[in-house]
C-alpha cells in the first residue's frame, strides 16, 4: 500500500465517478436505500467495495443474509444509517421504539417519520 492512501477503508474524498451497475442495483435486498449505498461505496477504497456490497445483496438460497451494522470508521456510520433508514419501514409497527437489535438508521428513520407526520398535520407545508 502506498503512503498516499489513508489508513482504513475510507478514501480521502468520495469517488465521484463510482456508480453501481443496474445489475448490482437490482441485486440489493429490498428495504435498503440503493442510492445511499452507492454514496457509501463511493467513499470506500475500491478493493473493499465489493465486500461491503455483498452484505446488502440477496444471499444464495439457504444462506443467511449478512447485516453490516457498523462501520470501522465513525465518519462512515452516518452513510450506513442512510442505507438502513428505509428498512425500518419494513419492520413491525412500533419497532422504532421496541427493537432491541442495534440496527443502523433508527434515529434517521425517526426524524423522517416526524417530518412526514408534521407535513400531514400542516397542509401549508405541502
Amino acid at each position: 500500500m502506498s503512503n498516499s492512501q489513508p489508513e482504513g477503508i475510507r478514501l480521502a474524498h468520495a469517488d465521484a465517478k463510482f456508480h453501481l451497475s443496474s445489475d448490482e442495483r437490482s441485486a440489493v435486498r429490498r428495504g435498503f436505500d440503493v442510492d445511499a449505498l452507492e454514496r457509501l461505496l463511493a467513499h470506500l477504497r475500491p478493493e473493499v467495495r465489493s465486500l461491503v456490497l455483498q452484505d446488502f445483496k440477496y444471499p444464495a438460497r439457504g444462506e443467511p443474509a449478512a447485516n453490516l451494522i457498523q462501520m470501522g470508521d465513525p465518519s462512515l456510520q452516518p452513510l450506513l444509517d442512510e442505507v438502513w433508514a428505509p428498512m425500518w419501514e419494513f419492520m413491525q409497527p412500533g419497532a422504532l421504539e421496541t427493537e432491541t437489535k442495534e440496527f443502523p438508521g433508527r434515529e434517521l428513520a425517526r426524524q423522517r417519520r416526524r417530518a412526514a407526520l408534521s407535513k400531514q398535520k400542516d397542509p401549508a407545508q405541502r
